[in-house]
This record gives C-alpha cells, structure tokens and sequence, in this order.
C-alpha cells in the first residue's frame, strides 16, 4: 500500500465576505485539532480583498491562501454568463496578495459549462437567470441543423461557442425556440498559457498555481490533466495522446460484438475532422450512437466526422457486430 506524507490540509469555504471575522475563528479553532506540523491552505474568493474587510484577520490562521480567478461573481457581474474564468492582472493583484507577507497560489479554471442564453425579452425581466444544460455537449448542438454557431473569447481567452436555434427543434427532453442560444464556455490552452504567464509577472511570495479541476468520470467540458500541464508548460511531453479505438465486448452469444469508443478525438479544433476506422474483418452489420455522425463507407471501414468543436477525450461511436474476432484501427483523414 503507497504511504502517504500528509503535509497539510486545504479548505475551499466560499464563506461571505461580511463573514469574514467568524470565519477567522473557525480557522483558529480548527488549527487546534490538527496534529502539530500541518499546515492550513484555504481558497479565497476575490471580494475577500476589496477595502474593509476581514482578510488580513482570515489570513493570519493559515499558512497558505489560494485566490480563485474563477466564477467571482453572479450572472449580471460576469457578461451574462458568458464567461467563468478572469483574466489575472498582475499590475493590480500582485501587491493586494504580496502585502500580507504570505505564501499563495493562483486558482485558475480548467473546467467548462453549458447554459442556455435568454432571449433578449427574457433577459429584460427582473427574474432572469440562466439555465444550465450539464447533459449537453458542443457535439449534441453542432450536429443539429437548426443552430447557427458563433465563435468569441472571452476576457480571459476562454473560448465561447454560441449556437443559435433558428428554428424550433428538440434534443433529448430539451425543447427550444428559434432565438434561443446555446453557450459553452471551455478552458482551453490558449486560456492556461494565457493564465500562466499573467502568474508568473506577480513574483513576491507567489508559490505557484492550483488547476480546478480533475475531470469526473464521462465529464466532456473539462481539460484533461496532459492537456493542461503541456500548455502551462509544465512537461516536455512532446505531444498529446494519439487518437485510438477503444473496443469492449458487448457479450453477445452467437456473434461477436464490439462497443467502440473513439478515444482522444481531437479537441477543440475550429475545423471539421474526419475518421477512418477499420476493422481487421468484414462488419456483418453496425449500430451507429444516435447522435454520433458515422457511417459505414465500406465492408469493414467507418467514416465518423466530427464537426468544429466535437471532439473529446472518449466518444462512444456505436455496436460492431463481426462473425469472428476483429481489430480496430483509427486514422484521421486529410
């Protein structure tokens, strides 16, 4: 069993601002149930650094403070949704963190998110909010015929996909109007080297960057942890994981059948990308996903094409069905 040195613990306690004395307690408590040598990192929310507030009280419990450039405000405060990470200014944060004398780190978003845009009647009313759509995926919308895509960035060099129903369609129990905007907002490299280098022009008691998050199992708007260490430069892997079949056995009794899962697709490219897949044998039939666009080109080829943006680290394609045993191989077309 691998030993594991325990250095210290971390709290991520989004607690008020106006809270900020209780929470100083709470920390100078907590410390006395730690064993002696442990040290306390917290996360801070940015407001936690305007004028008049507690920090400076908050920051003396800890031995580390982590501020999160991500999702500081509500749906009015950061562009209507349309964007989770800010941009770190060094000019401005560098002395607001170094003052306390302390050690810190940055939190810098790699995750994404999916909402559905109000119409611009909807976002007049008081009551507007967004809707988050966690079940959908770029590849779900871009494959629909009824949205228009619209590609931004956001301050922080997020990319923004904005696709806009122009008819009224559904996917899935999701039902919308034409007007209605689909938005994702991804982390991608250009967002980490962009974090990366506004980090580094801090200096003082900076001692370095915490990435949130580690994707779940099946999450598709998170970057995968290769991704992100090679573009924040932190590894000399040459390159990211070529693209592969993943073939399980679907337990079939008188044939033999594949579920296929097309791994490491090609994330987040502006242009279409298509795949060959080949098996070492004639298919005797082959059961597509529904919302994947594959087809059979050959006896035993399949041609999957991927729209802009559609992507991701394991797509499921569909069921083979074979006589005997088969091989499967990927390649991207030109």
């Amino acid at each position: 069993m691998r030993r594991i040195n325990l250095a210290g613990v971390q709290l991520d306690i989004d607690s008020p601002t106006g809270a900020l004395p209780q929470y100083a307690g709470f920390l100078r408590e907590f410390r006395k149930g730690l064993s002696p040598g442990l040290e306390i990192s917290i996360t801070a929310l940015l407001d936690w650094f305007r004028d008049g507030t507690a920090i400076a009280d908050v920051i003396r419990q800890v031995d580390e403070f982590v501020p999160q450039f991500y999702d500081v405000g509500d749906y009015e405060n950061y562009g209507g949704g349309s964007a989770i990470a800010t941009k770190i200014d060094s000019t401005r944060w560098g002395p607001v963190f170094n003052r306390f004398g302390k050690r810190f780190r940055l939190g810098i978003s790699t995750f994404g998110r999916s909402h559905l845009v109000p119409r611009e009647e909807q976002s007049r009313s008081r009551g507007a909010r967004l809707v988050f759509l966690g079940d959908l995926t770029p590849l779900d919308i871009a494959t629909n015929a009824a949205f228009q895509l619209q590609t931004t960035r956001s301050p922080a060099d997020e990319l923004v996909l904005s696709y806009r129903a122009t008819r009224k369609t559904q996917i899935d129990y999701n039902s919308f109007e034409p007007g209605d905007t689909v938005q994702f907002i991804l982390s991608t490299p250009e967002t980490i080297r962009a974090a990366m280098e506004s980090a580094k022009r801090i200096g003082g008691h900076l001692a370095g960057v915490v990435f949130f998050r580690w994707p779940g199992l099946g999450e598709t708007l998170t970057m995968q942890p290769d991704d992100v260490l090679i573009a924040a430069g932190l590894t000399t892997k040459p390159r990211r994981k070529p693209s592969s079949i993943l073939a399980i056995d679907g337990g079939c009794a008188t044939v033999k059948c594949m579920d296929l899962y097309l791994e490491n697709a090609i994330p987040w490219t502006a242009q279409p990308v298509r795949y060959r897949i080949r098996a070492s044998t004639e298919l005797e039939y082959f059961l597509p996903d529904e919302k994947m666009p594959v087809r059979m080109t050959g006896p035993s080829e399949l041609s999957v094409s991927l729209p802009p943006y559609g992507g991701r680290a394991s797509m499921y394609v569909g069921r083979a069905v074979t006589a005997n045993s088969a091989g499967y191989t990927v390649e991207v077309v030109q």
